[in-house]
């Protein structure tokens, strides 16, 4: 399954080179992540997680627009930046991911 997982990450950034994933193999319900992730947004007090639940919230409402029920979270770590991806159940697609903010993050990228 691992190398599934990084297979598809290369071929979605094939710029990003010498990272580490992590998963749970554990597909998620996505009208209950939408749920959360308003919840979220909505308890936020901090202008930047409210950013960061809504960019997170609004990758998750265009998924759903495809009739999708279930998605799987892919973490990647590359030194200190983190970007997380969503795939399909199986692996073989990736939906979207996001970057976490993080100061020149941007550089370990590549």
């Amino acid at each position: 399954m691992e190398k599934l997982i990084y297979t598809k990450i290369q071929e979605y950034d094939s710029n990003l080179k010498d990272f580490e994933i992590s998963y749970s193999n554990h597909p998620l319900i996505l009208d209950d992540l939408i749920t959360l992730y308003k919840g979220r947004n909505k308890l936020a007090k901090d202008e930047s997680i409210k950013k960061i639940t809504l960019q997170i919230l609004n990758d998750l409402l265009l998924i759903k627009k495809k009739s999708i029920e279930f998605i799987k979270f892919v973490t990647v770590k590359k030194d200190e930046a983190r970007r997380l991806f969503f795939f399909n159940e199986d692996y073989s697609e990736i939906f979207s991911d996001f970057t976490f903010p993080k100061e020149d993050s941007e550089s370990n990228w590549s």
